[in-house]
C-alpha cells in the first residue's frame, strides 16, 4: 500500500487549520505534487491512502474541490477527537441555538446575527456554501471564534482577551466536550482530565509532540514493512517524517511552488529514503547535499503533472496571441525582453500579447503598469479605422493589444493556454506546470534554456538571448507548417508523461531499480 503525507499546511502554526471564509478567500493555489500524485493514482485504480498530520475541518470540501472527496485517509485531528467519516453535512445557521430575540441581517460576504446585551456573531462561508467560522462579538470586541467541521458539527473554539487578542483553543469530541486545549500564547497543550486515558501525559509542550505520539502509534499498529510512504519534502514535517518512517520505503516528493527544500533541513544518508524532483535547480540541490553528507539517495527527475490533452482554438482566431511568462526573477531580462515584444507587435495588428503572472498584479513593478498602458495608447492611436468602417461601427471600445492576466489557480492557466499560439518563458527555468499545459495543447514554446519538455527545433525553440526572441517568434508565427510540426511532436512527446507512465517509473524508482532514471 502507498501513503500519500501532504503539506497543505498553514504559515504559521502549520498544523493549524486552513480553512479561511470567503473574505479571508486564498489568493493561490493549493494544487500541487500531492494531489496531481494522487489524482494519478486514482484514475489508474492504483490503491493508496492519505495521512493527515494538520488540523482540518474542511477535508471533505478541500478534496472534492480537486475530485478526491472518495479517497481513504487517516487524520491525525479526527483520531484525536473521535471523528469518523461523515459524508458532508451543511450547518443551517438559523436551527442554532440563539438567544431569544436574534434578528439576522444579510451582508455581502456573511450573514451577522444581532443578538441582545451588545452582542452579535459574524457567520462566514466557504466557497462551497458551508457555515466555516461564527464569530461572536461582546462590545465590538472579538471574544469567541467556532471552527464548523463540514461534517456538520463544531469543531472546535477559539478564546479572545478583552484586547481581541487569541488566548487559546479547544479541540472538541462528538459530544461538544473539550478533550486537548492549546494555549495560543506559549504553544503547551493541556489534555482534559476526563481523557487522559487516550494521552501518554497529562500536558505537552507543543501541539508537534502531541501530533508525532499520534502518528507513531498509527504508524506501529497500522502499517507493514513493506509499505511505501511518499511525503511532502517540507520542512516542518521531514524531521517527524523520517524518524517515524525510517523502516519503510520511504520517498520526498521536492515541488517547485513549495518553498521548504531547505539543505539544513534535508536528513542524513540513509538506504530507505528516495527523491522525486520536479525541476532541475531542484535537482541539482539534491545532488549537492548529497555529496555533502556522501548519501546515496536515489533521486528521479519527473514531473509530478500528467500531460491530458488540452483543446487550442488559436487557429479558428483572427488575432494571434502570443502568452508571455511574466513572473521573471531577472528584471534586465525582462526589460529587453519587452522591447523585442513591442517591436514585434508593431509589425503586423493582429498581434497580441498575453503576460501570464501568479503573482497579484501590484507585485509587479510600476514600469510594466505604465508600459502596457503607453503601448496599448499608441497602437491604438495608431491603427485606427477608416472612415467607412468607424461610420459602421458603433463608438469602437479601445483594443487591448497588451493585457495583464493574473492566474492565481491552475485552472486559470488551463483556460488562457487555449488562445495561445506560442509561449515565451524566458527564466531561469521554465515553469514547470506552464510546459506541462504547453505540452498538453501542442503549443510550441520559446525557452531561454533546454528542459526535458521541449525539443529544440520541433515543439520548441531555445534562445541564446532576448535578441534571438523575433526569430524564434516568425519560426511559429510565420510558417505554419512549422507550428504543425510542433504540434505534431508535443503530441508525441506527451505520450511519455502519462500518468500510468509516471506511476511506472516512481513504482521502479522505489523499489531501487535505477539510479537517478529522468523521463
Amino acid at each position: 500500500m502507498k501513503y500519500f503525507v501532504p503539506a497543505w499546511y498553514d504559515a504559521q502554526r502549520w498544523w493549524q487549520s486552513n480553512a479561511k471564509p470567503l473574505i479571508h478567500r486564498r489568493t493561490v493555489t493549493a494544487f500541487d505534487d500531492m494531489i496531481s500524485l494522487m489524482s494519478m493514482h486514482r484514475k489508474n485504480k492504483s490503491p493508496f491512502q492519505l495521512i493527515i498530520l494538520n488540523y482540518a475541518p474542511d477535508l471533505r470540501t478541500f478534496l472534492h474541490r480537486y475530485d478526491l472527496y472518495d479517497v481513504e485517509y487517516w487524520s491525525v485531528f479526527d483520531d484525536i477527537q473521535g471523528f469518523t467519516h461523515r459524508t458532508p453535512r451543511a450547518v443551517d445557521y438559523r436551527e442554532l441555538n440563539w438567544p431569544e430575540g436574534t434578528a439576522f441581517l444579510q451582508m455581502s460576504q456573511m450573514i451577522r446575527a444581532c443578538m441582545p446585551n451588545e452582542m452579535y456573531a459574524n457567520i462566514h462561508f466557504n466557497q462551497d456554501g458551508y457555515v466555516i467560522w461564527i464569530e461572536v462579538f461582546q462590545q465590538n470586541t472579538l471574544r469567541y471564534r467556532y471552527l464548523i467541521d463540514d461534517r456538520g458539527f463544531v469543531s472546535s473554539v477559539i478564546f479572545f482577551d478583552a484586547f481581541g487578542d487569541e488566548v487559546q483553543q479547544r479541540y472538541l469530541t462528538g459530544e461538544g466536550d473539550w478533550i486537548i486545549q492549546e494555549c495560543l500564547k506559549s504553544g503547551s497543550v493541556l489534555v482534559n482530565a476526563r481523557y487522559q486515558d487516550y494521552f501518554k501525559h497529562n500536558q505537552y509542550q507543543s501541539m508537534t509532540s502531541v501530533i508525532h505520539e499520534y502518528l507513531k502509534s498509527y504508524c506501529t499498529t497500522v502499517l507493514e514493512a513493506d509499505d511505501v510512504v511518499i511525503a511532502a519534502a517540507d520542512k516542518r514535517h521531514q524531521q517527524m517524517v523520517v524518524s517515524l518512517f525510517e523502516l519503510h520505503k520511504l520517498c520526498f516528493s521536492v515541488f517547485q511552488q513549495r518553498d521548504y527544500l531547505d539543505e539544513r533541513a534535508l536528513p542524513p544518508a540513509a538506504s530507505n529514503i528516495y527523491w522525486l524532483v520536479d525541476t532541475l535547480e531542484n535537482e541539482r540541490i539534491l545532488t549537492a547535499h548529497q555529496a555533502v553528507v556522501q548519501g546515496g539517495h536515489p533521486v528521479m527527475r519527473v514531473t509530478p503533472f500528467d500531460v491530458q490533452t488540452m483543446s487550442n482554438i488559436s487557429s479558428q482566431l483572427h488575432e494571434t496571441y502570443i502568452g508571455v511568462w511574466l513572473d521573471i526573477e531577472d528584471e534586465t531580462m525582462c526589460q529587453k525582453m519587452w522591447s523585442q515584444l513591442v517591436s514585434y507587435l508593431e509589425q503586423d495588428d493582429t498581434l497580441r500579447l498575453t503576460l501570464l503572472t501568479e503573482k497579484k498584479p501590484h507585485a509587479h513593478p510600476q514600469w510594466i503598469h505604465e508600459a502596457i498602458a503607453r503601448v496599448n495608447t499608441q497602437l491604438n492611436t495608431e491603427n485606427t479605422v477608416s472612415e467607412t468602417e468607424a461610420d459602421l461601427m458603433e463608438q469602437p471600445e479601445p483594443i487591448e493589444y497588451v493585457k495583464m492576466k493574473y492566474l492565481p489557480f491552475e485552472s486559470d492557466l488551463v483556460e488562457s493556454i487555449s488562445t495561445l499560439r506560442v509561449v515565451v518563458d524566458l527564466s531561469k527555468e521554465p515553469d514547470l506546470y506552464l510546459q506541462i499545459c504547453c505540452l498538453s495543447a501542442g503549443l510550441p514554446q520559446i525557452n531561454r534554456c533546454a528542459t526535458d519538455y521541449v525539443m529544440h527545433g520541433m515543439n520548441g525553440y531555445i534562445v541564446a538571448g532576448e535578441t534571438e526572441l523575433v526569430t524564434a517568434l516568425d519560426v511559429y508565427l510565420k510558417h505554419l507548417k512549422n507550428w504543425n510540426q510542433s504540434y505534431a511532436y508535443a503530441m508525441k512527446l506527451a505520450k511519455q508523461y502519462t500518468s500510468d507512465k509516471i506511476i511506472a517509473q516512481l513504482d521502479v524508482l522505489i523499489e531501487g531499480e535505477t539510479d537517478g532514471t529522468t523521463i
